[in-house]
């Protein structure tokens, strides 16, 4: 039995196949009929908005370029593709609004993760507010409360998730009771929690009791797929969306 419900989420594009946060990786997401694309976000010095996991490029540009430091034209110059194969050293860091012009018109949708705290809201709401029509193809989630919560004010029109791992800075588990009471506190629509979380039946009943949309990331393990859409999750987070897609296809 299929699990059609579930929504499939490639993480930072379908990265499993080609360089993580880029165009590319994103319209191979939809080419592959991903329900949705993941992607990362930070603020330029020039109050520009760039698509990229770290807060410096070194890992998938191979220069050393602190983003917060460094204005939008010059991390964009960058090739963020040859680390992965040299058929992606087209591939440059993108911005914001270059990522969101592959999204296709229908229903397939972005979840954009903040990266920063809530100082990169007004520049992402200035980006975001020109699509409002299509808000039903857009989702926003953050670890940081602040930028969960500035963001839901400034754009009550989106969905925001707040992400959480299952263990905390000094290693302990998380209290899921804080995280909901804080999700709910701050008018969001769900949680978008870690595979590291100890993922039961009970566990989703009391964020469902509470109100809440239930994501889990990242997920590139069939046995966990099929754990997690048993479990009735609302969408998987994944490197490799076709291996989800099948996987849930066989159940």
């Amino acid at each position: 039995m299929s699990s059609p419900a579930v929504e499939i989420i490639a993480h930072r594009g379908f990265s499993a196949r080609a360089p993580e946060n880029t165009l590319g990786a994103f319209k191979l997401g939809w080419e592959n009929k991903a329900d949705a694309c993941e992607l990362d976000i930070y603020l330029t010095k020039d109050d520009q908005v760039v698509v990229l996991h770290d807060r410096d490029t070194k890992r998938t540009a191979g220069v050393s370029m602190i983003v917060s430091e460094s204005k939008a034209a010059d991390v964009m110059a960058l090739d963020a593709g040859s680390w992965k194969g040299a058929q992606w050293s087209s591939e440059k860091i993108p911005s914001l609004e270059q990522a969101l012009a592959t999204l296709p018109v229908g229903k397939q949708r972005f979840f954009i993760e903040i990266k920063t705290g809530a100082e990169i809201v007004p520049a992402l709401t200035r980006i975001l507010e020109p699509m409002k029509a299509r808000a039903s193809q857009l989702a926003i989630i953050a670890f940081k409360r602040d930028a969960a919560a500035e963001s839901k004010k400034a754009m009550p029109w989106m969905q925001v998730y707040r992400l959480a791992s299952g263990k905390t800075k000094d290693k302990k588990p998380a209290d899921l009771g804080q995280v909901i009471a804080e999700t709910k506190e701050d008018k969001l629509d769900g949680v978008d929690l870690g595979l590291d979380w100890p993922w039961t039946e009970a566990m989703v009943k009391q964020i469902r009791d509470a109100g809440l949309g239930v994501y889990v990331w990242t997920v590139n393990k069939p046995a966990d797929v099929q754990r997690l859409a048993r479990l009735g999750v609302d969408g998987i987070t994944t490197d490799d969306p076709v291996m989800v897609r099948e996987t849930l296809e066989k159940q």
